[in-house]
């Protein structure tokens, strides 16, 4: 079997292909020109191939020769002009899509976004759940790309996964501006942290959409991800504001008012460019009521989280410590 994953030097892109070199894994990583393959090229079974998901070209001679294909490639910001994610996570989508069509690759795994769905009211989300009306670019994006995935599962057989949000060392995103903020006395809270927030560990994740390529399952399948169900949004930013030796979040806001400062940041963000401290995006998975079932994963691929919380959120700390201790080790250098 030969493999192609796209977006092969992100987050999730390197840990999977990290995963993949280990298991002996024929792989094809997709990277552009300017991004930094240092860690992918020390891998063994790794071939790295330079694209664009804009550039249908590349793409054609990136599938070349594959039997399936991991599609990770996406602009994944919380914030940013709608053009970006339209042209980087929808026409990207259609673009490698197509291409893979035509070189008849035998399966095709997307990852999407647990965002996708409509997660205003209350109760369980099962994978039926109705698309939802966005306020974020990411989500709006991530949501015509994953239409159009189950619309073409007739033509290549198809497979979705949906994440929440990812977590883990390394992670410069997510984890790495939540520990910065909690640091600051930034990290907040809305509405005393009770909404319910989706997270998966990166390990977790790796090993959900690796199980998902062994396993033989009808086409256009979709899957909704999550290590913790139930967990409140005050439960899994402590860990971090305790990461840093800052205790509880003691900074709570009430809902109307964080939606009055996500409105004014996102007009500070669209006249200056800046990312705001609170997205639409940010605003909507800080204050969910609603939680994922993710008995069809279990049943169906057999994923069971292997790293908890307690175990992840202890990773983290160990990176984060290093990491400031090697940046200030940098910093007296200069």
């Amino acid at each position: 079997m030969k493999y192609l994953v796209t977006g092969a030097s992100g987050y999730i892109g390197s840990h999977l292909i990290k995963k993949m070199s280990e298991k002996g894994m024929s792989t094809r990583a997709l990277v552009r020109r300017t991004s930094n393959t240092k860690g992918l090229s020390e891998l063994k079974n790794i071939e790295i191939c330079y694209g664009n998901v804009r550039d249908i070209s590349s793409l054609e001679k990136a599938v070349k020769g594959c039997d399936m294909v991991f599609h990770l490639a996406a602009c994944v910001e919380d914030w940013g002009a709608y053009r970006t994610f339209y042209e980087v996570n929808y026409l990207g989508t259609k673009n490698i899509l197509h291409a893979s069509i035509e070189a008849k690759v035998n399966k095709f795994i997307y990852i999407s976004s647990v965002g996708v769905l409509d997660l205003s009211k209350r109760g369980v989300i099962y994978e039926d759940h109705p698309y939802g009306h966005f306020s974020g670019y990411y989500c709006r994006s991530k949501a015509k790309a994953e239409k159009l995935i189950r619309k073409s599962s007739d033509l290549i057989s198809t497979l979705i996964i949906r994440a929440p949000a990812v977590y883990g060392p390394e992670d410069l995103l997510f984890t790495w501006k939540a520990l910065y903020l909690a640091r600051k006395h930034l990290l907040f809270v809305i509405d005393r942290g009770k909404g319910i927030f989706p997270y998966i560990y990166i390990d977790n994740l790796v090993e959900a959409i690796l199980l998902a390529s062994h396993k033989e399952m009808a086409a256009g399948e979709i899957f909704n991800l999550a290590d913790g169900t139930n967990t409140t949004v005050g439960e899994f930013f402590n860990h971090f504001n305790h990461l840093v030796g800052k205790g509880n979040i003691r900074l709570s806001l009430p809902y109307p008012i964080a939606w009055k400062l996500a409105l004014l940041l996102d007009i500070f963000n669209k006249l200056t460019g800046k990312p705001p401290l609170l997205s639409w995006t940010a605003l909507e998975f800080l204050t969910l009521r609603c939680h994922f079932d993710v008995s069809k994963a279990k049943k169906a691929l057999g994923y069971e989280p292997s790293v908890s919380l307690k175990e992840g959120m202890a990773r983290v700390k160990a990176w984060w410590e290093e990491e400031i201790k090697k940046r200030g080790q940098k910093r007296n250098r200069n």
